[in-house]
C-alpha cells in the first residue's frame, strides 16, 4: 500500500498546530496569571493613607447612646486640615434635648488607613476627653467611625462634601 506524503504532511501539520495551540494557550494564562498576581499586590488594599488622606469637609450622621443616659442622633460638617487637627460643627439631640456644639481636636491616620481623633466633649459635666476610632474608605471620599468612649455605643458614617 502505497501512502501519498501529503496524506503524511496533512494530519503532522493539523496535530503540529494543535500542540503549537496549547502550549500558546498554557504560555498566555501563566502570563496572565503573572499580570493579575502583579496587579493584586498593588491593587485593593495595599493603598497608603496618611494625614493628607482626609482633607477638606465631610458630613457626618452620627448615632447611638450614652448607656444609662439616653440616645444621641446628630449631623454635622467635620474639616480635616490634612495635617492632623479637625473642627466639627454639630447638631443633633442628646436625650431629647437639642444639641449644637462646635469642637475641634487632633487626628492621626495610620497607613493602612485606619485613624483615631479625640476632642474635649461638653455631653457630661464637667467636660470630658472623647475618642473615637475611624476606618477610611473609597480612596478617602468616605469614613466610618465609632465612639470607643467607656458607656458609649454610637457610631456614624461620614461623606466628602
Amino acid at each position: 500500500m502505497k501512502i501519498s506524503s501529503t496524506r503524511v504532511i496533512a494530519p503532522l501539520c493539523l496535530v503540529a498546530m494543535f500542540v503549537a495551540g496549547f502550549l500558546s494557550r498554557s504560555f498566555l494564562d501563566l502570563s496572565a496569571r503573572a499580570s493579575t498576581t502583579a496587579a493584586s499586590v498593588q491593587g485593593p488594599g495595599s493603598r497608603k493613607c496618611s494625614l493628607k488622606t482626609l482633607k477638606g469637609a465631610y458630613g457626618i450622621k452620627f448615632e447611638g447612646q450614652r448607656l444609662g443616659t439616653g440616645p444621641l442622633v446628630s449631623i454635622s460638617r467635620i474639616v480635616f486640615d490634612g495635617e492632623g487637627t479637625f473642627t466639627t460643627t454639630e447638631i443633633g439631640r442628646f436625650n431629647g434635648n437639642p444639641l449644637q456644639r462646635t469642637f475641634t481636636g487632633p487626628y492621626t491616620i495610620n497607613d493602612d488607613c485606619t485613624g483615631f481623633l479625640d476632642f474635649s466633649s461638653d455631653l457630661s459635666n464637667p467636660p470630658h476627653e472623647a475618642h473615637g476610632n475611624f476606618v477610611i474608605v473609597d480612596e478617602g471620599r468616605e469614613f466610618f467611625v465609632v465612639d470607643n468612649e467607656e458607656f458609649w455605643a454610637a457610631s456614624g458614617i461620614g461623606k466628602k462634601i
